[in-house]
């Protein structure tokens, strides 16, 4: 067992103890339930929470470097598991994390395998609503529909197409650009949980609702995407029969 993996199993314990202590079960549940980005095949928070045992074959196994433990920071309970940063990556969906995974906790099959999230474009963070001309996040998103623009060239981010990879965020440049504004600490457009709070603001975001709505919890999370295709993704039917290394 690995030092995050008993590390993990600890933090877990003790964290669960301490919420059922402090706030009953519906605390430790809250905590299960954060709504992470995950990677493909995690059909839901709580399923790879029960599933996982932190062992990061799946960390190991991505060629792009993007699945990360969730830090102790962030969550108590699920410290450990598998979440997806996109600062120097994002996901084309190789399935190599699923192959890897030997518990389950990432599997074929369900409506989650080829849906990571949604991207959600933050309106004061993106130059785009500041200056015309920049259209990287349109230009770089390998789903056709996924990002449009409306009538002033500002990013339209259309759920039912988006996959989530997380290209978007990646290439965006709003960090750079708006260097001298120590105020602008997150990206232009992100990719957050379906089953959050931010995902199911109309339009864009500020970063307050980012920063309030994207690790809570909607009362219903937002459909999968039915219509985009990811050009590097697995084919229709990969997931047939196919068994978890």
């Amino acid at each position: 067992m690995t030092d995050i993996t008993r590390r993990g199993f600890v933090a877990a314990g003790v964290a669960s103890v301490a919420l059922v202590g402090v706030g009953g079960f519906g605390a430790a549940t809250g905590q299960v339930d954060r709504p992470f980005v995950r990677p493909p095949g995690a059909e839901s928070n709580v399923r790879l929470a029960a599933a996982c045992n932190r062992c990061q074959r799946c960390l190991q196994a991505c060629p792009y470097g993007i699945v990360t433990p969730v830090p102790l920071a962030e969550s108590l309970v699920v410290y450990g598991t598998p979440t997806l940063a996109f600062e120097h990556g994002y996901c084309d969906f190789c399935m190599q994390c699923v192959d890897a995974c030997p518990t389950g906790a990432l599997s074929y099959g369900g409506t989650r395998e080829r849906d990571l999230g949604v991207a959600v474009v933050v309106k004061d963070a993106c130059v785009a609503w500041d200056w015309s001309g920049c259209t990287v996040c349109k230009d770089e998103c390998p789903v056709e529909g996924a990002i449009t623009l409306d009538d002033h060239d500002r990013p339209v981010v259309h759920p039912d197409f988006c996959d989530g990879c997380g290209r978007c965020e990646q290439v965006c440049p709003s960090a750079s650009l708006r260097a001298y504004d120590a105020s602008v600490q997150n990206k232009g457009i992100v990719v957050v949980s379906r089953a959050s709070e931010a995902a199911h603001v109309a339009g864009s975001v500020t970063s307050e609702e980012l920063a309030s709505g994207r690790y809570t919890c909607a009362s219903e999370p937002l459909a999968a995407h039915t219509q985009g295709v990811h050009p590097n993704g697995p084919q229709d039917g990969k997931g047939a029969g196919h068994e978890n290394a």
